[in-house]
């Protein structure tokens, strides 16, 4: 049973890494020779290691590599537009009265958790952006401010149960 550092690399916080059992199942199989019942098995018969609540989120640089080009969901934050303020005409600055502070006062507006739905582009981590094609226009996302990367869930068939 020997791993490397990679098996370990993509290991989700749960703690199962689907790649790394299947690739031990695989090597176990082989184990006793090409001869042997089980590498007849291995090879006649395909082994398909899944787990039953995937929550469709995408983790690490495989994961966003292996999903580039499919229909994605962006959760990010994102802070709403600001208003443009009224310039006051020469009559009002001579009304002027402390109602111009109270508009000091008013708390920057919170940012908002927004869905974005598109394409998965890429991600750079270098320039630390994600990037979708919402109706084929590429809309990068800073990773910071997004919550969470996941796939749409499965549409069923008419007739599927």
């Amino acid at each position: 049973e020997e791993f490397n550092e990679e098996d370990f690399e993509e290991i989700p916080s749960d703690g199962i890494s689907l790649p790394l059992i299947a690739r031990t199942i695989n090597e176990l199989l082989a184990q006793d020779g090409e001869d042997s019942l089980a590498f007849s098995i291995a090879k006649l018969h395909e082994i398909s290691v899944t787990t039953p609540e995937w929550d469709n989120v995408l983790r690490g640089k495989l994961m966003f590599e292996t999903y580039k080009g499919f229909d994605v969901l962006v959760e990010h934050w994102e802070k709403p537009k600001k208003l443009k303020k009224k310039k006051n005409s020469k009559a009002t600055k001579e009304n002027v009265n402390d109602d111009s502070e109270e508009e000091k006062d008013i708390a920057p507006p919170e940012p908002k958790l927004i869905v974005t739905e598109g394409k998965l582009a890429g991600r750079d981590y270098e320039k630390e952006v994600t990037m979708i094609s919402v109706k084929g226009r590429v809309v990068k996302i800073k990773n910071d401010k997004i919550e969470g990367v996941r796939l749409p869930t499965a549409k069923r068939e008419k007739g599927a149960k």
